[in-house]
């Protein structure tokens, strides 16, 4: 499973993932997996999603790239390493689809 992946998942994503969003190792595996290849990056976002996801990549300052999927954040760090992940709080949720189309 893991050794089909494209990014590394770091046991404190693992733990994040089950603590924040509820997910199980399979699940946040192909969840990580789908946020890398079609997630919104942090520049393709606006308004109040990016001025949220900025506050977010200024508190981590070893992530080189910081996705958005579904309801959750990935944060990664050294180009395809998952160091920790963030469900969208629930004030922002409605304005996450309306950026699947950029």
């Amino acid at each position: 499973m893991e050794e089909e992946s494209t990014i590394q998942i770091t046991d404190h994503a693992y733990q994040r993932m089950k603590e924040r969003c509820g997910w199980n190792k399979k699940a946040g595996a192909r969840m990580a997996d789908l946020a890398f290849s079609h997630g919104i990056e942090h520049r393709n976002t606006k308004g109040k999603l990016h001025r949220f996801l900025d506050g977010i990549y200024l508190s981590h300052q070893n992530a080189s790239k910081l996705v958005l999927y579904g309801q959750a954040v990935f944060i990664f760090c050294r180009g395809n390493i998952l160091v920790t992940v963030y469900a969208v709080p629930s004030r922002m949720r409605k304005i996450v689809p309306k950026t699947k189309d950029t």
